[in-house]
């Protein structure tokens, strides 16, 4: 190599370094990250205080790979890169079949299994209502010959098994009603959540447990598509962002009398069976229920028990297709609600009473101990 050469390469790495530099200088910080769908550190703010305890440190240090220029690009590159080596992963999401990202199931420690059940359990003695155990299996297990070949992935059909046979409530067969339609649009590709036909078959095995008469899947004349973009979590944390979108779709309308009082911040709202305002931001599957909230209570305005949801945001996209069965239907999210459960039982005597989880929230939510308050 000449020495002109030599210095042209130095010269062309100082400029891209410099480049860089100025770039991130210029361009203003970002409060949010749209294709990761979080929050982007800002600037800290500083003290001797903080720089002594290290707080400043770490935070600046999330700060310049936060709003580093070209964030998204560049996370879509590496994600690239890996396809390209011929590793099929990036951030722990596996690039499958036909687009869908999927990730693995990592089982927990049975102790942590028999903890949570015991919780139920104790659910199941402290009131007189019939109580009912769903555990939703993700399409890790569903959809696992989507998987690329030798990924580490456990058995989330296991872990049912196991929970069901320590239960003292009436066990919904999931998994089962999901594995019989696997080859349909039962989750989304690029979230973790299933579509809503993925959650009329859970109602179906719902249905058949609690003695439903469920509707035939044609029966659904209203049934439309409402998103064509939607682009979920699992793809916000992958990097494969070249992915083809989602659809979303509703089967039922939001009937005439329907009543929903939410509880976002303790107080009351209207609430909406579906916020079509949502479809317009990146997480569209708050559009049903308007996403996240303490407690619902809805009113049908249809003969028939009451119910009581606990549950995490699978249920969202249930709660439409269970409006005919009962009269009221209460939600909580025991990820926000603090009060007593068994309290809120007694106070509203509800017929019964429906525990529902996807099998991955019911393995890490530290807060299924309030279901024995």
């Amino acid at each position: 190599m000449t020495k002109k050469a030599m210095w042209a390469e130095v010269l062309i790495f100082l400029l891209f370094i410099f480049g860089f530099f100025i770039a991130n200088l210029i361009v203003p910080d970002r409060e949010m990250s749209e294709q990761e769908n979080k929050y982007l550190q800002q600037l800290p703010k500083f003290s001797f205080d903080a720089l002594f305890d290290k707080t400043f440190t770490k935070e600046f240090e999330s700060y310049t790979t936060d709003q580093f220029v070209l964030r998204d690009e560049w996370i879509t590159l590496k994600a690239a890169s890996e396809l390209a080596l011929g590793k099929r992963e990036n951030n722990d999401v596996s690039y499958g079949e036909d687009q869908t990202l999927i990730e693995a199931f990592d089982a927990p420690e049975q102790s942590l299994l028999d903890t949570n059940m015991g919780y139920v359990n104790q659910l199941v003695q402290n009131t007189e209502a019939d109580v009912y155990l769903a555990l939703i299996p993700g399409k890790s297990e569903i959809w696992a010959d989507r998987l690329p070949s030798l990924t580490p992935n456990d058995s989330e059909e296991e872990l049912i098994e196991y929970c069901y046979g320590l239960s003292g409530a009436n066990n919904v067969d999931i998994l089962g009603a999901l594995r019989e339609h696997a080859g349909e649009y039962i989750y989304y590709r690029t979230d973790h959540h299933w579509t809503s036909l993925g959650a009329y078959y859970g109602y179906s095995a719902l249905g058949e447990a609690m003695g439903l008469d469920v509707p035939a899947l044609e029966s659904y004349t209203d049934r439309r598509v409402v998103s064509d973009s939607f682009y979920g979590t699992t793809w916000s944390s992958s990097g494969f962002s070249w992915v083809k979108p989602d659809s979303m779709e509703i089967f039922v309308d939001a009937p005439e009398g329907l009543e929903i009082t939410s509880y976002p911040q303790g107080s009351p709202i209207e609430g909406k069976l579906y916020d079509e305002s949502k479809l317009s931001v990146k997480d569209k599957y708050s559009m049903f229920m308007g996403g996240n909230c303490p407690l619902h209570e809805i009113v049908t305005g249809n003969d028939g028990p009451s119910l009581l949801i606990i549950r995490d945001s699978y249920t969202d996209s249930l709660i439409p297709f269970l409006l005919e069965d009962f009269s009221e239907i209460h939600v909580i999210d025991l990820r926000y609600y603090r009060m007593s459960v068994a309290d809120y039982i007694a106070e509203h005597g509800f017929d019964s009473v429906l525990v529902a989880y996807s099998v991955d929230t019911f393995c890490s939510d530290g807060n299924l101990f309030l279901l024995g308050m």
